[in-house]
Formats: structure tokens, sequence, C-alpha cells
């Protein structure tokens, strides 16, 4: 073989090589959560135009669960704080929010959601906006529920594509 094909070969071979780690890298893995809650802190002010119209700020404190796919947010302990505005005669509103996740070594997961009450809970979408540490570089975007079961306890069910370079 010339000298010229040899060192074509070895390019493309270095070219398919790359291609392979840059999609190794950056390749989406479903990833299905669930997440309990409990209700840390609930300010509200009655907005007086309409009976059990209510704007809240909230925050509530919770530990992930994998249900699926790489347990990436298993144990994490997390803080949840948001704004909501909803009647709490009907039970409908929205609200929008932050949430960081945190794990035993303490790096981090910082996620932005927003919502609307459905009826049988709430749910929107969902993004993960950075990581520290060993998430550094994660990205993620899906949906979630969130079910109240009293005042002050729920559990949230996600769906997220996640992609973590290196992983």
């Amino acid at each position: 073989m010339s000298k010229t094909k040899i060192i074509a070969l070895i390019g493309l071979i270095a070219f398919a090589l790359s291609m392979t780690a840059i999609a190794t890298a950056v390749a989406g893995e479903k990833v299905k959560l669930r997440n309990a809650w409990y209700m840390t802190k609930w300010q509200q002010l009655e907005t007086g135009h309409e009976e059990g119209h209510v704007v809240a700020l909230i925050e509530r404190k919770g530990i992930c669960s994998n249900m699926e796919g790489k347990a990436l947010f298993e144990g994490m302990v997390g803080t949840h704080a948001g704004f909501v505005d909803m009647n709490l005669k009907t039970g409908l509103g929205s609200g929008k929010g932050y949430c960081i996740y945190t794990d035993k070594d303490g790096d981090k997961i910082y996620e932005m959601w927003e919502g609307k009450n459905v009826g049988q809970g709430w749910r929107g979408p969902s993004t993960l906006l950075k990581g520290t540490g060993k998430y550094e570089g994660i990205k993620a975007k899906g949906t979630w529920i969130f079910y109240p079961v009293s005042p002050t306890q729920a559990y949230a069910d996600w769906e997220l594509d996640v992609e973590l370079p290196g992983r």
C-alpha cells in the first residue's frame, strides 16, 4: 500500500473514531424519575378580585429516585422554590420556579420548571440548566407531573432526555 493511501486510511480511521467519541459524549438518554416533596414554606397573598385567588411563594424539600435509565439523580436531595398564581377553591392556576439537586459528593444540578394545574395534578416542561462537578455540561429537557398527596406532601414524576458529556 502506498504512503498516500496509508495516510488517507489513518485519517479516515481517526475521523471515524472522533465521530464515535462525539456521538457518545452527546447521546441522549431517556430517564424517568420520581421525587418525593415536602412543603417547607408557603407565603400567600389573597388578590381580592376573585374568591380563593392567591399568589404564593413556595419552597419544598425532597429526594429523587430513578425509575428508569441511568441513576444520575438517585438519592439526590432537592430544594424547590417557585411562584404560583392559583385559585384555592378551584385548584386551577399556573406556576414557575427552580430546583437545585445536590448529591452526596456536593455536586449539583440546576433545573427550571413551569406548569399548570390540569385537574389531576400539575404538569409542565422542565429544563436542566447546568451542573457542577461530575454533572458539568449536563443538558436535559422533559416533562413532569406533580401529584399533591396532602397539603404538605406530594410527589412528581419526570421524563427527561438527558445528555451528559463523557457518560
